[in-house]
């Protein structure tokens, strides 16, 4: 049993891991509040029935009591959080509007509330009484679904908003609000073309919408600011999942804007900022999964009782040549085949609603818990096939113990613990950068590593349980049967076995978003079509939802093959890794029933 500590060392990595996350977050914070000139703000009003809803606002230095600002309230789309639309709110509020990002109904910190007309009151009651927001100039903006909102926004709100930007929207325009308008059209939107069709019957219906005696022209202004009909059709070069990034969205919306509304003294500012700080995200992401495993493994070497979860290193007997080649791609034919089947199954399972109340990632998990089964099938299958030749497998050949070792249930449970410190400490951070910067992590708004509310901490334990049924799997396939020859040096193993195990893992659901939006992006047409979900709305099964799920596995797959390779048993990365990407999985799922707000 390897108990022994190896000796306390200098902790080169895990400060390295610091630098990684606390050096981007400063200049994260610096870049999107304009040096500290740009107050960043979490919100939360109270909604009727006693619910809450909760928003994040961006307050330029122009925007004072008494001296009033222009108000940009940013409506997302749906399964999502305020926090996607961060990019948005950040380059109104450097021209010197208020920028206002609200959590889905039923998302992020917002409550589930009743129906759409609740949720837009909560917000717009409470912008129409900041101080600091004048109430006769508000923008509104949809993103996707979101556009709903926004719409509802101008009918409620006809005093006060100024102009509808509709952003993306699958209908384009099906109600015509009379303020000034802008629509922006990603060119590559596969709703579009489902609920509207090519470009010109997209054209068709805008001219029909503002009754245009000539085929709107894409840039071009029509009416007049002054009366409230000034109008514009922009397309940009996005697909419709990642708008919320779209520059050149955010450019046209500005300028836009800059035709009516009141002097900030910052309304032509050109350019974005946009790229720097998502960059930058990227950097703090890659800092933290490093964080992850920096901090556990000085854990692990310097804490007696997370040591002993350690054991002996187990006899290499991986595959090797074909069939490594053949276990590689069966690892990826099986995953790929059930995807759609499967995931729309789950999505679609409303009898899971009590444990599972989010479609969205109950289709996900569903699909990756039916692939684990399969493994696990496969594996028993395998283990009953060597016992028939008379050979026994044991604990240590699936990765629970080391050679001649038995079950030790201890350790799992020294290994739950240290997963739940390493996670602990994570969010600590998490919380503290929100509530100090107001600001989180994401990558390319595909995944979000964000603050949990208290609402979600409980409703994260089925998902998190379901995780780790899915990596307890993942783990006795890539770090036993999947293991690749040694070559003597530690170092260079581990990072081969690293970068096969996140290849596998991730490559079906990136291969799969490559084939339907790369392709979709660079030529128009998408190679899978949508598909009719039974409680109402179309998607490709749960595969408009699993942006980020590469990330999600990759960092699953790479934070479980590095314990392995440290601990010699599955349990530190099997713990660490599940309560990691259910809580990430969790923040950005949304919990209700159903697409629509209503």
């Amino acid at each position: 049993m390897k108990t022994e500590r190896t000796g306390t060392k200098r902790p080169v990595f895990l400060l390295i891991s610091v630098l990684m996350v606390v050096v981007p977050t400063i200049l994260i914070w610096l870049i999107s509040s304009g040096g500290g000139k740009t107050i960043i703000r979490r919100m939360t009003v109270p909604a009727a029935d006693g619910k809450s809803l909760s928003y994040i606002t961006y307050i330029p230095e122009n925007a004072q009591h008494g001296e009033p600002a222009p108000a940009f309230v940013i409506w997302p789309g749906r399964s999502s959080n305020s926090h996607q639309l961060d990019m948005w709110a950040m380059e109104v509020s450097r021209r010197g509007y208020v920028g206002i990002t609200v959590d889905w109904n039923g998302n992020g910190e917002t409550d589930v509330l009743g129906d759409q007309e609740l949720y837009v009151r909560a917000l717009m009651d409470s912008v129409t009484d900041m101080p600091y927001v004048d109430k006769e100039y508000i923008a509104v903006l949809g993103n996707s679904a979101g556009n709903s909102a926004a719409t509802t926004a101008c009918k409620l709100y006809q005093d006060n908003v100024v102009a509808y930007i509709d952003d993306v929207h699958p209908r384009l325009l099906g109600d015509q609000p009379e303020v000034n308008t802008l629509v922006i059209e990603a060119i590559a939107d596969q709703y579009v073309k489902t609920f509207v069709g090519e470009q010109d019957a997209v054209k068709a219906v805008i001219t029909e919408a503002w009754g245009l005696s000539e085929t709107v022209e894409e840039g071009k202004l029509y009416g007049n600011a002054e009366d409230g009909t000034l109008r514009q059709f922009v397309v940009t070069p996005t697909i419709h999942q990642v708008s919320a990034l779209n520059s050149k969205g955010m450019e046209a919306a500005c300028e836009f804007l800059a035709h009516f509304m009141p002097d900030t003294g910052k309304n032509n500012v050109t350019g974005t900022v946009m790229l720097w700080v998502q960059l930058l995200q990227v950097l703090a992401y890659a800092g933290i999964i490093m964080f992850v495993a920096a901090f556990g493994n000085l854990l692990y070497e310097n804490v007696p009782y997370f040591h002993a979860i350690g054991s002996e290193p187990s006899p290499n007997n991986g595959l090797r040549g074909k069939a490594l080649v053949i276990n590689v791609l069966v690892a990826v034919a099986i995953p790929l085949i059930t995807f759609f089947p499967v995931s729309w199954a789950f999505h679609n399972a409303e009898f899971l609603n009590p444990l599972f109340p989010s479609r969205n990632l109950r289709g996900i998990l569903g699909w990756l818990v039916t692939n684990a089964a399969i493994t696990l099938i496969m594996t028993a299958c395998g283990s009953w096939k060597a016992k028939q030749k008379g050979v026994i497998k044991t604990a240590s050949d699936y990765g629970f113990a080391g050679p001649g070792e038995k079950l030790d249930i201890r350790k799992a449970g020294r290994a739950f613990l240290m997963g739940a410190v390493i996670v602990a400490t994570v969010y600590a951070w998490v919380e503290l950068v929100e509530k100090v910067f107001g600001i989180n992590y994401q990558v390319w708004n595909l995944l979000n590593i964000s603050e949990i509310p208290a609402n979600r901490l409980f409703k994260a334990i089925p998902f998190i349980l379901c995780v780790v049924v899915i990596m307890f799997a993942a783990n006795i396939g890539m770090n036993t049967s999947r293991r690749l020859a040694e070559t003597g040096n530690p170092h260079k193993d581990m990072a081969k076995q690293i970068a096969l195990n996140v290849f596998v893992s991730a490559g079906v659901i990136t291969l799969l978003l490559l084939a339907q939006y790369g392709v979709g992006w660079l030529t128009g047409h998408y190679m899978m079509p949508q598909l009719e979900n039974v409680g109402g709305g179309t998607s490709s099964g749960s595969l408009d939802f699993s942006f980020g799920f590469p990330l999600i596995m990759g960092f699953s797959s790479g934070i479980s093959t590095y314990f392995y390779k440290k601990t010699n048993n599955i349990w530190t990365g099997l713990f660490t890794s599940a309560i990691l990407a259910g809580f990430v999985g969790v923040v950005g799922a949304t919990f209700i029933t159903g697409h629509a707000v209503m």
